[in-house]
């Protein structure tokens, strides 16, 4: 196998192909110009320091009279008088190439590299490497300045020797808030490539930044590309070890992603297991395996089939053993009474099973959240149709990502599947591959997630049949200890096999019954409760837990059983989520 794969984009590597070379150049680069951004009070011109927490005039007598340690420190005093004395110093280089212009952009001294702009410094011009100022902004996240080289006139497509254009370099470096602004703010080409064809997206993968990974994804990167050795952005990831941002490309790519190979036939699963990830690697089969069986009816609807079968044989037996078994009395009027509620219920319960089972749990996408922030009313998604909607709704991108809660940095509201930013309450199945508003849980003995839509219906089936089965016992008891002129036995034979299997089914199913009610309740979900730690709209300023959703036990559970066909999808404490902010000031 090629040496691409086999080693990884280090600049410690002995055995270095065309592509690797380029990126164990960029990680010498990257460190050589890190180093000479660390503050030293001794360092010499060609080492000099990077931010500091003061802008005070450095201590260090050599330091005073070089220009490009002033615009490093910011110190404005020094860089005025420097460029007093020569104007041309400006756009001096220092020993290693480097210009003032950069090191102000790096330690993001807006005032210095404001004032080095009035003064003439080439906005363009590069160092040895061809990286301009903006490429070094780039590196520690220095977004106001970026902001300051872009409206002075900056390219923000300028590759240097290897090809890296700025937003290249803000992904190896793992700045999600500056790739979105260079998104949303200057619309720039997220899948433009560098010499050896790796798109940002690649680089975020490898560098195993997964924010950046989510984002460039919901940004519309193609997770398919393959750089000029055939690996795309998941053999990267799986390369380094890197399983979230392994995780998140699965989501997005799924088989295709899982099955592609670079130029020399290996599987990203392979090549986690030849660089000694076994944990990733199995993982990688395990989703394989997973998705390869996830669209197969009995996948999805197999336990659902079971459920069914169980509660038509549970009533057959309740028929055969209880109410009509041979040889035993005649039922009075009384458990006549409750034999038939007990049938009716069971079989009401069935039909609102099909509800849960088939109906639309109240699945959010692009298009939905679009008609809400329009004012207008969504129309209630089908499976059939979802796919297709999205599809359409992804095209803009400035609309869908143009969200308060990403200017604010929130970057796990992203979904990577449905490439939307998910309200309050909502998450992503993974079973029917959907956002789901007020997600509750993924039931599989109904073949189907529970969620706004269908969460009554959920809860009346297991008030049903729970009430179903508790009647049940009770009648088959009351069977039991009537006398039977003849056949006795076996008539209490039957009895007592229907009420161990009634029983038994009876436990589990009132168990959850009660657990649901007292969620209902509380107007929370399960997903809530299990995830609380992960969603800040569930924790005060203390860290304590708060329910945003909750009214008091009577108004939750007279919503929750009173609430109209047509209710809004998205829940009123999740709308302000769905508004949007500019963020033309956000630098």
């Amino acid at each position: 196998m090629r040496a691409c794969v086999r080693v990884t984009m280090s600049s410690t590597t002995e055995v270095v192909t065309s592509a690797q070379r380029a990126a164990r150049d960029e990680t010498a680069i990257d460190e050589r110009r890190d180093a000479r951004a660390t503050t030293s009070s001794n360092a010499d011109v060609n080492s000099a320091p990077a931010a500091v927490a003061t802008n005070d005039v450095v201590e260090d007598a050599q330091g005073e009279e070089d220009i490009w340690r002033a615009a490093a420190y910011g110190n404005m005093e020094a860089l005025k008088r420097m460029i007093a004395e020569d104007p041309g110093s400006v756009n001096s280089t220092d020993g290693a190439g480097y210009r003032p212009l950069q090191w102000a952009a790096l330690n993001n001294r807006v005032a210095a590299a404001t004032y080095l702009l009035d003064h003439g410094a080439a906005i363009g011009a590069g160092d040895n490497d061809g990286q301009t100022a903006l490429h070094w902004a780039c590196v520690r996240g220095s977004l106001p300045c970026a902001e300051l080289l872009l409206r002075k006139g900056a390219d923000l497509n300028a590759p240097d020797a290897r090809g890296y254009v700025p937003l290249h370099v803000a992904a190896q470096y793992g700045h999600t808030g500056m790739i979105y602004h260079f998104k949303m703010r200057w619309n720039t080409n997220i899948d433009l490539t560098d010499l050896d064809g790796r798109t940002a997206l690649h680089w975020a993968a490898y560098k195993g930044f997964a924010d950046p990974v989510k984002l460039l994804i919901c940004m519309e990167a193609d997770v398919h590309r393959a750089d000029k050795e055939g690996c795309t952005p998941l053999h990267w990831a799986s390369i380094k070890g890197k399983s979230e941002a392994a995780h998140c490309l699965i989501q997005s790519g799924g088989i295709n992603a899982l099955t592609a190979v670079d130029c020399d036939g290996s599987s990203p699963a392979a090549l986690a297991e030849q660089k000694g990830h076994h944990t990733l690697s199995h993982f990688l089969a395990k989703q394989y395996r997973t998705l390869m069986k996830r669209d197969h009816f009995m996948t999805q609807k197999g336990m659902a089939a079971a459920c069914l079968g169980l509660i038509v044989g549970l009533m057959l037996m309740f028929a055969r053993n209880v109410m009509f078994c041979p040889g035993a009395p005649v039922m009075d009027v009384s458990v006549a009474f409750w034999s038939l509620a007990t049938v009716a219920c069971a079989s009401l319960g069935i039909y609102y099973m099909k509800r849960v089972s088939y109906n639309d749990p109240g699945f959010v996408s692009e298009a939905v959240l679009r008609a809400i922030r329009r004012g207008r009313k969504p129309e209630v998604s089908t499976r059939a149709s979802k796919a297709a909607a999205n599809t359409a709704d992804d095209a803009d991108v400035e609309e869908r990502l143009n969200h308060s809660e990403l200017w604010a940095g929130n970057w796990q509201s992203l979904c990577v599947s449905c490439k939307l930013v998910k309200p309050f309450g909502t998450k992503h199945c993974s079973m029917t591959d959907k956002c789901v508003a007020r997600f509750d849980h993924y039931c599989p003995w109904m073949g189907n997630a529970i969620g706004k839509r269908n969460h009554r219906d959920f809860v009346i089936f297991l008030i049903l049949e729970t009430v179903a089965m508790a009647i049940a016992f009770a009648v088959a008891v009351t069977r039991y200890n009537e006398e039977s002129p003849t056949e006795r036995d076996s008539s209490r034979f039957g009895v007592v096999i229907f009420a161990i299997l009634d029983v038994f089914t009876l436990l589990p199913v009132a168990m959850l019954c009660v657990s649901q009610l007292f969620q209902v309740a509380q107007n929370i979900t399960i997903n809530e409760i299990s995830n609380a730690h992960r969603y800040a709209y569930l924790q005060a300023s203390d860290g304590a837990f708060v329910n945003p959703f909750d009214k008091g036990y009577v108004e939750n559970l007279r919503e929750f059983f009173t609430a109209r066909a047509d209710a809004p999808l998205i829940d009123v404490i999740a709308e302000p989520l769905l508004g949007n902010r500019r963020g033309d000031d956000a630098v």
